[in-house]
């Protein structure tokens, strides 16, 4: 088999496996998660317990399951709260 050969085979296993992960379950591959908005963070800034901030939430686009606003970036948000808070 030339080297030719060889790259080709490699590249079509390749496509099969991205496929594969496209199209196979969220368990088993992970989640495509895709920015649908955004949801109170609930961090309680005001005295009388109303959040005025607000932190992304997202859609998987593969198995539709929704991660309510526990995300990184809503844990950053959350963070930046407590340090203006506390400050």
């Amino acid at each position: 088999m030339s080297l030719v050969d060889e790259l080709a085979d490699a590249e079509a296993r390749v496509e099969a496996l991205k496929r594969a992960i496209r199209t196979g379950p969220c368990a088993e591959h992970g989640h495509d998660w895709q920015s649908d908005g955004g949801c109170n963070a609930g961090c309680d800034r005001a005295e009388d317990g109303d959040c005025g901030c607000s932190v992304p939430v997202n859609v998987c686009t593969k198995c539709g399951d929704c991660d309510y606003g526990d995300n990184p970036a809503a844990e950053d948000v959350r963070l930046s709260c407590r340090i203006r808070r506390a400050a």
